[in-house]
């Protein structure tokens, strides 16, 4: 059986409504498309990943392989320090995010969310989030975990960041943990993340920017990141100035080494731009 959590979610091309079929999936009918559903999962990724001419997208089955340690100590922290800096702290990154997150209630969009990394560990009874990723391998590794600590306010589906499954300004607030740096077009991706949120809101995110230890500190590193492998790094003024053309204000950073945590609110009254089919 579908999730009763699948009425949250809508078409990502024309953002109608979806009629489930029972357990074939989640039916559009103006774009005649049905979304599976897999284990739980709802899939909205309708392109073969395999074939973009991003890195990262063909590179999917890599990620999928990496989700079974991929939160698990040492794995995520000793990554974050090489990366980042020694100094940079995997606790500390994820009581900063709480802490910039402390007060907000209601839906939780947690895009790119991998396991539930973040999630997970800031799930509260007055608290339900609705993570994505393109990820199988993250998404069922996340929903076993889940379920494993008795949590059941999140939830599970493949998408991604660019074209999210659902309507606008429904979230009380947004999370994009350790992503940015990997999206195709980080802009559009934080347009469509302000899209969902509801004008005021928060975004608590985490990427990676030219820091002053970790790897990342080398420029000759950063480049080949970038090239190869399709990871990019950003400046603090980079990241005001995306997050301003997204439509978000009141930018406020904390760099760590080569990892910043940052928080900005959707403006107020922006308007909602629609796609349709």
């Amino acid at each position: 059986m579908i999730s009763p959590s699948s009425a949250r979610y809508v078409c990502p091309r024309c953002r109608g409504a979806l009629l489930e079929e029972d357990d074939r999936g989640l039916a559009c009918g103006p774009c005649r498309r049905v979304y599976p559903i897999s284990g739980g999962i709802p899939d909205f990724v309708v392109d073969n990943l395999a074939a973009s001419p991003h890195v990262v997208l063909r590179r999917v089955g890599w990620f999928d392989r990496l989700a079974r340690i991929y939160d698990l100590k040492p794995a995520y922290p000793l990554v974050l320090r090489v990366y980042a800096g020694r100094r940079v702290s995997y606790a500390g990154m994820i009581r900063s995010v709480a802490a910039r997150l402390a007060g907000v209630s209601g839906l939780i969009l947690d895009a790119a969310c991998g396991p539930g990394t973040l999630g997970r560990r800031l799930a509260q009874p007055d608290r339900e989030f609705y993570g994505v990723d393109m990820s199988w391998g993250m998404l069922r590794q996340g929903r076993a975990l889940a379920a494993r600590e008795g949590i059941a306010s999140v939830h599970f589906a493949r998408a991604l960041a660019e074209a999210l499954p659902f309507p606008d300004a429904g979230f009380d607030a947004g999370l994009c943990g350790a992503a940015l740096h990997l999206l195709a077009d980080p802009l559009a991706g934080l347009r469509e993340i302000a899209r969902t949120l509801k004008p005021g809101a928060p975004l608590v995110a985490t990427t990676i920017v030219a820091g002053k230890t970790g790897l990342f500190r080398f420029r000759a590193f950063r480049e080949h990141a970038r090239a190869v492998h399709g990871i990019r790094s950003f400046s603090v003024p980079e990241l005001q100035r995306l997050t301003a053309q997204a439509g978000f204000t009141n930018f406020e950073p904390q760099v760590s080494g080569s990892l910043i945590v940052f928080r900005v609110r959707k403006a107020a009254g922006r308007g909602e731009g629609g796609v349709f089919c």
